[in-house]
């Protein structure tokens, strides 16, 4: 978090910032130390108090502070594409550029309501999706490791899930969402799903091929982030 750092540079004392949010001096302190959790309101506003972004407030691709490790995000990530697999189709069966943005979609969410990802990898703007640069590799690995089959279907390639999943690395929140997501979703055709992730701010603003920050999703209402 760079609190600290931006409130410096303009001189501008504990004080000040917590009279802006009504909250005690020792309270922003707390926020600024990262001892205390900053909500979405709070961090809108100092985003606005201080000339920046949301996601300026909260990290940097420098000092961010993921709870997971890049293996542990992969791993994550493996079980979020068999969640997605197993809960959104009867058949353990999805086309792919679908199954991408449902993850997308979870792990956006996710940053929505808590202001970190559930994954945490970085997403790239495409012409057919927001998708991590290690998409394409995960489903290799998880092919050679028989966790999944790929199917041809007309013009469509298919995910097939042949693992059955325990979801050890999520919580019981997480997995609500998840669920969430899948069902809402379950019944809507890739362009459906296509259609509605462009029209959101992250894909949006974003220039193509650049990576797209987690803080966009920010700047929708809640109805429209899945």
């Amino acid at each position: 978090m760079k609190l600290e750092k931006l409130r410096k540079e303009k001189w501008i004392l504990q004080e000040e910032v917590a009279k802006f949010l009504w909250i005690t001096r020792q309270t922003y302190s707390k926020i600024e130390k990262w001892e205390k959790d900053i909500s979405l309101w709070q961090a809108v506003k100092l985003a606005d108090f201080f000339s920046t972004t949301v996601e300026d407030i909260l990290w940097t691709k420098e000092d961010v502070k993921w709870k997971l490790t890049e293996k542990d995000k992969l791993e994550k990530y493996k079980e979020l594409i068999l969640l997605f697999l197993q809960k959104t189709s009867d058949d353990l069966a999805l086309p792919k550029t679908k199954l991408a943005k449902l993850c997308y979609l979870a792990d956006f969410a996710w940053f929505y309501n808590h202001l970190e990802p559930m994954i945490g990898l970085e997403y790239r703007k495409n012409h057919y999706w927001p998708v991590p640069d290690t998409f394409f590799k995960v489903l290799y690995d998880m092919q050679e490791d028989e966790m999944i089959e790929l199917e041809e279907k007309w013009d469509a390639k298919l995910i097939k899930s042949t693992w059955k999943i325990n979801a050890k690395n999520f919580s019981q929140e997480e997995l609500e969402l998840i669920e969430k997501i899948a069902q809402k979703w379950k019944n809507y055709n890739t362009k459906e799903i296509v259609d509605f992730t462009h029209n959101q701010y992250p894909y949006k603003i974003v220039n193509d091929q650049d990576i797209i920050p987690y803080s966009l999703i920010t700047q929708e209402e809640w109805e429209n982030v899945y």
